[in-house]
Formats: structure tokens, C-alpha cells, sequence
């Protein structure tokens, strides 16, 4: 009776496995499943120490610290660079006036005349521009006699826009005013002199290698003392050409 037995056992057990089995394959699949080794295995597996592949680890960057990373592309100067020494000449038209102790207005009718002016000197770093100017404006009021009014001067240029033309000047010096005979060497006919002071601005732009162009506004005045003092006042407007020495 205990053969019978196992057999039942044994068969039961053969027949619970078969669902097992068929649960871990599809029926419909034909094609084999194909196991796929882990990939940190197989990294590990392959790798070599002639490798060129290789991981670093990198410092964290402090705040404010540079990237040592970013290559720094120096500033190519967008902007024309101003030369360290400078010369220039102005050519224009200036309205005199002169104001008198007594006269009922403060200054006479302007009298329009040519103006030229000459300067040169440094220039400190690309904003500033130091030098001596000397200007002059000339009149034949006869044809007999020139009348003068001139001013030798120390000069500041300032320009408040680094990459831009645009300047203001200013200077202080000595002026003088004259009126001379040219129709004979009798000498000069009035010869006075004074404290002279100069304000203005312009606009220049680079036309050539070292070689700038624009337009200049100037007040020159300045002030003759003693009993028969009186001011001189000579608004001018020229165009001036600088040439400078590039680096």
C-alpha cells in the first residue's frame, strides 16, 4: 500500500511545477530572452589604468572667486586710443566785444573777425589733455591798422566719457590787446595787457591714424586794470585738427 502512496506524492508534485515553469516563459515569445550584464559590472570589468578617460574632482569655487576655467579675453579697445603727446591747430570766427567803465551796456556790438589758435602738450591716461595754448583773433578795421586780441594760456581738456569725443576745456593766462600801424614801424599804437581766462568744449572724432577732427565753442576774456581798465570778451567758434602719437 506505501508504493501507491509515493507514487500519488511524486506525481502531485511534478504537476505543481509545471505552472512555474510555464509563468517564467511566454508561450507567445519565440524568440529566447537574452540576459543583459549590469553596466557597473562591465565598467568595472573594462576598466584599465592606461584609460584616457578619467574623473577628477574639482574644488568648489569660493564666492567671488574666479572660474579658472574661462579664459579672460582682453579688452581689444573698441575706441581709438589717444596718444600721449598732442599738437593742434584751430581755424574759426570770433565776435569781440569790449565793456568800458561808463557805456550804458554792459558790452559793444561783436565785431566778427577770423580766429587761429595753436596747442599742444600730454595727455594723461585716455581722459585728460594738458598743455599751452596760444590763440588770436586779427582785425583790419582800415585797412591801415590790425587790431588784436590774443591770449597765451595753460589748458586742461577733460573728456568725461571715456570712449566718446566730446571734451571740455578751460585755461587761465595772460591776454593782450593791441592795435599797431602796419603802414609804418611807428610802433604800437595801444599795447595793454591782463589776466586772461578761457572756457569751452567740442566734439572730435579720429579721421586717420593719430589724426582727430571737430568743432570747438570757446569764451576767452580778460580784464584790463587801472583807472582806464576795461574788458575784453571774444566768443569763437573753429574747427580744430589734433594730431597725436599713438601707442
Amino acid at each position: 500500500m506505501r508504493a501507491p502512496h509515493l507514487l500519488a506524492i511524486t506525481f502531485a508534485a511534478a504537476w505543481m511545477t509545471v505552472p512555474a515553469t510555464a509563468r517564467a516563459q511566454d508561450p507567445t515569445d519565440s524568440v529566447p530572452a537574452v540576459e543583459v550584464p549590469d553596466s557597473s559590472d562591465q565598467a568595472d570589468d573594462d576598466w584599465s589604468p592606461d584609460d584616457s578617460t578619467e574623473v577628477r574632482e574639482h574644488r568648489p569655487r569660493r564666492p567671488g572667486e574666479p572660474n579658472p576655467y574661462l579664459r579672460e579675453v582682453k579688452d581689444r579697445h573698441s575706441y581709438p586710443r589717444r596718444g600721449p603727446v598732442w599738437l593742434s591747430v584751430s581755424i574759426g570766427g570770433g565776435g569781440e566785444a569790449v565793456a568800458v567803465p561808463g557805456s550804458q551796456s554792459p558790452y559793444t556790438d561783436s565785431r566778427l573777425a577770423p580766429t587761429l589758435s595753436l596747442g599742444g602738450g600730454a595727455t594723461v591716461g585716455q581722459q585728460l589733455r594738458l598743455g599751452v595754448n596760444g590763440f588770436v583773433w586779427f582785425n583790419l578795421p582800415d585797412g591801415g591798422t590790425l587790431e588784436t586780441v590774443s591770449a597765451a594760456m595753460l589748458t586742461g581738456q577733460l573728456y568725461p566719457i571715456r570712449s566718446s569725443g566730446l571734451f571740455l576745456k578751460s585755461g587761465v593766462g595772460l591776454g593782450h590787446y593791441g592795435l599797431d600801424d602796419i603802414d609804418c614801424d611807428c610802433g604800437a599804437i595801444v599795447s595793454d595787457y591782463g589776466l586772461a581766462w578761457m572756457v569751452g568744449g567740442g566734439f572730435e572724432a579720429p579721421v586717420g591714424r593719430g589724426i582727430w577732427i571737430g568743432p570747438t565753442l570757446e569764451l576767452y576774456r580778460f580784464n584790463v586794470g587801472g583807472p582806464d581798465g576795461y574788458r575784453e570778451r571774444v566768443v569763437n567758434f573753429g574747427i580744430s585738427i589734433t594730431f597725436d602719437h599713438k601707442d
